[in-house]
């Protein structure tokens, strides 16, 4: 296999180049090239994990309000996918239904493999869902949620239909890269109450990436191919995308990342303080951090062994999705006033420091003044907000803040 031509791994190069260029947040660009990795890999390597193994496959969901960056740090990641010919993966659109991605699979997708150093034609069951809207994804199916747990750890799938028959999927992997806004986080299970997702290891299975503003204020935003050394950066990226999209086998750890592993896993434990969505996206946390690991693994060279920096690296970002977890699933619960909470709290956390007259002004909207006196006295109770005096007028002040890890790509 022809050398490598990045000077760095490839989601490191793509996210050193795309910075200066993006408003989109850098936790964006870093997933959103992670998921480019998962995607042309595809179920071509794994890690072993005593009677099963571990595929790179991975559903990533970026969450933001509108006009963050979503879509303008998904597109012109997953472009060097679509754009080379023939496509280094198989894609699938947000307006599909769980049925007709089943009938897609089954049938397989035609892909050039390469067997005992000749290329040939095969069929292959994997594809990438892109969901950029995703309230739209999951609202065209009542039971995609629960169909999506299965496709992403199992290898086969068996569907029956009344009038179409069987469908029979073997080999199957299928990646997701999405799009939401926090909102849609609470009906996120179609019409149902997203704590189905939750208890259902949807969102235990789904990297979602929090950010709520821009990297940076762009007036003029220039491409990458006109800036100074762009071409050549495209041309390498799409070459060493070529030879990443060939590595082939199973990974193996050096004895730095194997002992860094123990000492991580033992680490891995649920508290009663967590919450559901918390305690759940533990319980398959360290499955997260081998996906990622593989992929940055592959990303730097074609030896297949996951080193510490892989490894310590993988857990920081793994990590990073986990500190923020509680912010991206406000508003979710069983509580009537969940909604109205969420929206107050992060008014708060905004403001800074706000009075009751300002809540109640800036957000009678979202709940009667009599719902607003009772999350204002819960938030206090449970230790978010506290009182403060100014001037001799009471105060709100937000107090509780969530510690975000943010990984530079070395």
């Amino acid at each position: 296999m022809p050398p490598r031509k990045l000077s760095m791994n490839w989601i490191s190069s793509y996210a050193a180049a795309l910075d200066p260029i993006t408003e989109a947040p850098s936790a964006y660009v870093i997933w959103s090239a992670i998921s480019v990795i998962s995607a042309v890999l595809k179920k071509k390597v794994w890690v072993r994990r005593g009677t099963y193994k571990v595929y790179p496959n991975q559903y990533i969901v970026l969450v933001g309000p509108p006009g963050v960056g979503k879509g303008t740090a998904i597109h012109p990641a997953h472009s060097f996918i679509k754009d080379y010919k023939p496509a280094l993966s198989n894609y699938l659109s947000d307006r599909i239904t769980a049925p007709k991605i089943i009938e897609k699979l089954a049938n397989g997708f035609q892909t050039n493999a390469v067997v005992n150093g000749m290329v040939t034609t095969a069929t292959e069951s994997t594809a990438v869902l892109m969901a950029t809207e995703l309230s739209t994804f999951l609202g065209s199916s009542d039971w995609m949620t629960s169909f999506l747990c299965d496709t992403w750890d199992r290898n086969e799938f068996e569907y029956d239909t009344k009038n179409k028959g069987s469908s029979h999927i073997k080999d199957m992997c299928v990646s997701l890269i999405g799009a939401c806004v926090p909102d849609f986080i609470r009906k996120i299970n179609g019409n149902k109450n997203a704590a189905e997702a939750i208890n259902g290891g949807f969102t235990a299975r789904t990297m979602f990436v929090f950010a709520n503003e821009k990297s940076k204020k762009l007036a003029w935003p220039v491409a990458l191919e006109d800036t100074t050394g762009g071409k050549e950066i495209i041309a390498n990226l799409r070459h060493d995308l070529e030879q990443i999209a060939h590595v082939h086998g199973e990974f193996t750890f050096d004895n730095e990342a194997y002992h860094e592993w123990i000492a991580f896993y033992k680490t891995i434990n649920a508290t009663d303080s967590d919450s559901d969505v918390v305690r759940y996206f533990k319980s398959r946390q360290d499955i997260h951090v081998l996906k990622v690991a593989m992929c940055l693994s592959a990303a730097s060279d074609n030896l297949l062994v996951i080193n510490r920096w892989c490894l310590t690296t993988a857990i920081a970002l793994v990590q990073g999705v986990l500190d923020t977890l509680d912010i991206t699933f406000r508003g979710v619960g069983e509580s009537s006033l969940s909604e109205a909470t969420a929206k107050l709290q992060t008014y708060i956390e905004r403001k800074g420091l706000c009075s009751r007259r300002e809540l109640i002004r800036d957000c009678h909207r979202h709940a009667t003044v009599e719902d607003i006196d009772r999350i204002i006295n819960t938030l206090l109770q449970i230790g978010l907000i506290t009182n403060k005096i100014v001037g001799g007028t009471q105060f709100y002040e937000y107090v509780h803040t969530t510690k975000k890890k943010v990984v530079q790509m070395p």
